[in-house]
C-alpha cells in the first residue's frame, strides 16, 4: 500500500519527554513534504498552545486541533471547521466542577483558558512539567462570570485536570449522562462535543484533500487516539503507548524519545527512489 498521509500525536508521540521536536523527527517530516506527502496534526492542543512548535513545523500544512474540534489550514491561515459545545452541556460540566477541587481548562476560538492559581499548583493535578508551559501559553481567566457570558456557547473543549485516579473516576461518574465525549487520559478527562474526535476530524479532512483513508496512517500514544487509530489504513503506536493503544495498532515503533515518528515516516510514508 503505499500510503499519502501520516497524521501525528503530539504530547508523547512527537514531542519527546522534555516536550522538545527532535532535528530527526523535524527531517523525516520536511523528507515527506519532498515528497508531497501529508503530514497533518493531531493534538488536543488548541493552535495557541502550538505557537512555540509552528516555526520547526514549517512543512505542515493542516493541524487537527482540540481533538477534532477544529481544523486550522496554515497556508489560509483560517479554520475550516470548528465544532462547539451545547450551551446546556457547558453549564453542566461547569456545575460539576465546582463538586471537586480538579483544574478546569476551556478552548475557544484557538486559544484555551484557565485560572492562575490553579495554573500555579499544577503538581497538585499531576501537571507539573507543564506549569511554565501553561503559563505563557494559556490564557488566564480573570472573572469567570465575564468568561461564561461571552464564551459559554463558543466552547470548543474541556478538560479536567484531577488529584487522584480515584477523584477523576468519581467525576466520570457526574459525567456519565452528560451526551458529550469523555476519553480519559492519566488521570484527566478531555471532554469534547459528541462524535467530535481525532477521527471524525481527519475523515473530514481526507474528504477535502481527496485521499481515501485506507491511504491514511495515524500514530499515537493514548487513548484519545484511539479513535483515529481504528479509522486509518495503517495504525501505529509509539512504544511508550499504553496497552490499549498497543492492542489496536498494527504496527509499534520506537518511543517519542527515541525518535519514533522519524521510523514511522520514513518506513512507512516514503517512498524509495
Amino acid at each position: 500500500m503505499v500510503y499519502q498521509l501520516i497524521s501525528l500525536d503530539m504530547d508523547g508521540t512527537l514531542l519527546d519527554n522534555d516536550l522538545k521536536i527532535s532535528n530527526e523527527n523535524i527531517s523525516a517530516i520536511h523528507q515527506a513534504a519532498l515528497q508531497n506527502k501529508y503530514v497533518v496534526i493531531a493534538t488536543g492542543r488548541s493552535l495557541s498552545e502550538m505557537n512555540p512548535y509552528m516555526e520547526r513545523l514549517k512543512d505542515i500544512r493542516y493541524f487537527i486541533l482540540e481533538s477534532g474540534a477544529v481544523i486550522f489550514d496554515r497556508l489560509k491561515n483560517k479554520m475550516i471547521y470548528q465544532k462547539y459545545f451545547e450551551k446546556n452541556a457547558v453549564e453542566q460540566i461547569i456545575k460539576i466542577s465546582y463538586k471537586q477541587d480538579l483544574m478546569p481548562h476551556y478552548f475557544t476560538g484557538g486559544h484555551s483558558y484557565s485560572f492562575t492559581e490553579k495554573m500555579m499548583h499544577m503538581d497538585k493535578y499531576n501537571m507539573a512539567k507543564f506549569q511554565d508551559f501553561y503559563l505563557e501559553n494559556v490564557r488566564k481567566i480573570i472573572d469567570f462570570n465575564e468568561f461564561k457570558e461571552k464564551y459559554s456557547d463558543k466552547i470548543e473543549k474541556i478538560i479536567f485536570y484531577h488529584q487522584s485516579i480515584q477523584e477523576m473516576d468519581l467525576c466520570y461518574q457526574y459525567l456519565h449522562d452528560i451526551a458529550i465525549e469523555k476519553p480519559t487520559v492519566g488521570i484527566s478527562i478531555e471532554m469534547s462535543p459528541q462524535g467530535v474526535n481525532k477521527a471524525s476530524a481527519l475523515k473530514m479532512l481526507c474528504q477535502i484533500l481527496d485521499i481515501s483513508l485506507n491511504r491514511t496512517i495515524a500514530i499515537g500514544d493514548s487513548d484519545n487516539d484511539l479513535e483515529i487509530l481504528n479509522q486509518v489504513g495503517l495504525a501505529i503506536a509509539v512504544e511508550n503507548a499504553n496497552e490499549n493503544v498497543k492492542n489496536i495498532c498494527n504496527e509499534i515503533v520506537k518511543d517519542n524519545h527515541h525518535h519514533g515518528v522519524a521510523q514511522a515516516i520514513k518506513k512507512y510514508l516514503l517512498v524509495d527512489d
